[in-house]
């Protein structure tokens, strides 16, 4: 064997596979195309990958040398690394496309070029799965690399006629190519993996200035989505995104805008640009990239570029978010932050939203509640009232003044949050009426700690416990009725314990006593009101025994409890 002669080759060899990697390398830094390098393709990514890599395979025939009328190459370079990115499909698809150029190059190894060239493509394809999986690097694509030159000389000796020239042939170029082709499938490899950690990085920071951007918005967008929090949104995602410019949108007109521009672009600017309209008639996300397109009238308007992404709120659309940029290109990272920022947005909306409709139907169940109860109680106090005008006219008058504050407080009470003292003092007043009405036959006690009467509660959840207990408990029975509210610091919470001596309920009653929608005390009102304020931190439970006819117990947090005055 001619050493020298390989050793040139090698070195040939070499030489040419360095121009094709760094031709990879150069392509790789240009914006758009590196990002192609991931693991799930469209049909035109895919076309492009099978160009590009027959391209490269092609590249790698014709920066060969000829020996023996046959080439001594790089191809195999550009097929298997196809496959390895591109998968199997790509990897036969470019492999059989430069084999069969390579085959109409003719010479005694043509057909043996050929398919050899198609089964390096395979081979990387066989790997693409693992490539995903990141477990493909420098030495892996070596030895990938190795292994398929190798077969590609077996099948030279296969195929190849007359069989002692393809032996001579393969002793001079195997070492060479196989060499050359597995070391720049390996620096290609670690180009392309050099890449997916770039993107990673970006787009891992990306995340996080979207989740500052949603930390931030957060107590900003629990208002709604107006001019006014628009306007300090989009300053947080200007300064985040960095772009030149940001505007939100609604469906009609513009709500808030800041930027290069905001001298002619205004909050209040009707929507008017073809492409804002087809986003959201198609709710698609939109990219301009010329400034006419832009249609902006003011002719030194210095916006150039822009990407326009729906604000969707399950099957509608409620807005736009635009970024800007003047002197660089709107890139798929741009693209990217800017879906990731509107689906933000538009999730924090829909939040708010079903918040805002909680909120009201706690308000409506509350006042329905209230409606429900003030006839009822409001006809035996009237009929109370009434047997006390004649022998007892003062009591009969105290009376009717608390009445008049009860049903005053009911009017005027906040939906939200009141203080305990206001709770226990409506409840005072309705057992003053309960006590005139049932006499001996009703005793009250109330064992409060009192450094908590300011704590702040939501309304109307003692009251209508006490009732519970004096209408199914104490009014059964004929003498010796009682009512214990006893109201302590527990913990991190504040335990309120409402019992009676009452007749109690039966088991089957104290089962479904949560389930009926026509529960007329409000058990269930009470319990979905406190979760709805507190969640699982709030606890109501309703027991009955042979000690006591009926036990209400509610534990709440003291933590989010506000002290002080309304």
């Amino acid at each position: 064997m001619d050493y020298s002669r390989v050793f040139v080759l090698l070195f040939n060899l070499f030489r040419s596979m360095s121009v094709i990697v760094t031709f990879a390398y150069v392509l790789s830094r240009i914006n758009g195309v590196k990002y192609i390098f991931k693991k799930k393709f469209n049909k035109y990514e895919k076309t492009f990958l099978f160009v590009f890599f027959s391209i490269l395979s092609i590249l790698g025939t014709y920066m060969g040398i000829i020996i023996m009328d046959a080439y001594a190459n790089i191809r195999g370079i550009g097929a298997l690394v196809g496959g390895l990115v591109g998968g199997p499909l790509i990897g036969f698809a470019v492999g059989l496309t430069s084999g069969l150029h390579r085959f109409s190059l003719g010479g005694f190894t043509a057909l043996a070029c050929a398919v050899g060239t198609t089964l390096t493509g395979l081979i990387g394809g066989y790997f693409h799965q693992k490539y995903l999986n990141d477990e493909i690097n420098f030495k892996n694509g070596f030895l990938i690399g190795g292994f398929a030159l190798v077969i590609e000389m077996i099948i030279v000796l296969i195929f190849s006629r007359p069989f002692a020239l393809a032996v001579d042939l393969v002793q001079i170029i195997a070492i060479p190519m196989v060499f050359s082709n597995a070391l720049g499938i390996a620096i290609f490899i670690s180009i392309l993996n050099n890449v997916k950690e770039e993107h990673q990085k970006i787009r891992a920071l990306q995340a996080e200035k979207v989740l500052s951007i949603a930390d931030r918005s957060l107590p900003i967008i629990q208002s709604g989505l107006d001019s006014e929090s628009a306007a300090e949104i989009i300053k947080m995602i200007k300064e985040e995104s960095g772009a030149d410019a940001v505007a939100i949108t609604d469906k009609k007109q513009v709500l808030a805008f800041v930027g290069s521009g905001d001298d002619h672009h205004f909050e209040g600017e009707k929507i008017k640009t073809e492409a804002s309209k087809k986003a959201l008639k198609e709710e698609t996300t939109i990219v301009i990239d010329e400034k006419g397109e832009i249609n902006c009238a003011n002719n030194k308007c210095p916006l150039a570029n822009v990407v326009i992404t729906p604000l969707k709120i399950e099957n509608s659309v409620y807005g736009l978010l635009k970024l800007y940029r003047i002197n660089k290109k709107i890139s798929v990272l741009d693209i990217k932050m800017a879906e990731g920022i509107a689906n933000l947005l538009a999730t924090q909306i829909k939040l708010f939203r079903l918040s805002k409709q909680a909120e009201l139907k706690s308000e409506a169940e509350l006042k329905a509640l209230q409606t429900q109860i003030n006839p009822h109680f409001l006809f035996n106090s009237m009929n109370t009232i009434s047997a006390l005008c004649r022998n007892k006219p003062k009591k009969a008058r105290n009376l009717l003044i608390k009445l008049a504050g009860i049903f005053r407080r009911t009017l005027k009470r906040d939906i939200h949050q009141i203080t305990l003292k206001q709770e226990i003092d409506f409840s005072k007043d309705y057992l003053s009426i309960e006590k005139a009405r049932l006499g001996s036959r009703l005793e009250v006690e109330w064992n409060i700690e009192a450094d908590l009467m300011d704590y702040k509660i939501p309304p109307f959840i003692i009251q209508p416990l006490i009732e519970n207990s004096i209408k199914h408990g104490i009014y059964p029975l004929k003498e010796g009725g009682k009512v214990e509210t006893s109201i302590i610091k527990e913990n991190d919470s504040l335990k309120i314990v409402i019992s009676d001596n009452g007749i109690g309920v039966s088991e089957k009653d104290m089962d479904d006593i949560f389930n009926s929608d026509n529960n007329s005390i409000g058990l269930k009102n009470i319990k979905e009101r406190l979760q709805s304020v507190y969640g699982n931190s709030a606890k109501l439970k309703i027991s009955s025994n042979s000690d006591y006819s009926f036990k209400n117990i509610i534990k709440i947090p003291l933590t989010p409890l506000m002290k002080g005055e309304e």
